[in-house]
């Protein structure tokens, strides 16, 4: 009966994994981490519109909340398909193991995607593009709390941060 019921939870979690970026209204934006009254405003993209999920392109951790922004850096001087894309910073308290299994279920080797698991890293392109930020990517780490641009977030939701999530995509 245990394993019956444990198969059942897999196939459910495995599913929410799945469906939820597509039950997300796609035209909704990403939720910035809440902030206290003193927050800082110099974090960058925080005084921006946060890009909508369909502006991003790449399913977003359910539930992770939006801490900066950076945009695309055009020049004249570089070619475009050097030029750094943009990119978000978000925060999730679930643990990183969690998140990457999110990103393997949605990042398929057969749509292009290459996880360097040494790095926890998926790119869509090799890993030294990805390093330049002219490739779509998501990177994965665990969360300290201390990073920059959780100056001034609601101290209770730092607290509770587990995961880091960095996606780099094309507009």
């Amino acid at each position: 009966m245990k394993n019956i019921n444990q198969k059942y939870f897999t196939l459910i979690i495995i599913l929410i994994c799945i469906l939820s970026p597509l039950m997300m209204s796609q035209t909704e934006t990403i939720p910035w981490v809440p902030l206290t009254k003193d927050a800082p405003e110099n974090i960058p993209g925080r005084n921006g519109p946060a890009p909508t999920f369909d502006e991003v392109g790449i399913p977003i951790y359910p539930g992770a909340y939006l801490t900066a922004i950076y945009q695309a850096i055009a020049s004249d001087e570089v070619d475009k398909s050097e030029s750094p894309l943009p990119g978000i910073f978000l925060v999730s308290n679930d643990d990183p193991e969690k998140v990457k299994e999110f990103y393997k279920i949605n990042l398929k080797k057969s749509d292009g995607w290459i996880y360097y698991k040494d790095y926890n890293v998926f790119v869509r392109g090799d890993l030294s593009q990805a390093l330049s930020r002219t490739v779509p990517g998501v990177a994965i780490r665990e969360e300290t709390g201390e990073s920059y641009d959780l100056k001034g977030a609601d101290p209770k939701i730092v607290s509770s941060l587990k995961t880091r999530i960095k996606i780099v995509y094309k507009p």
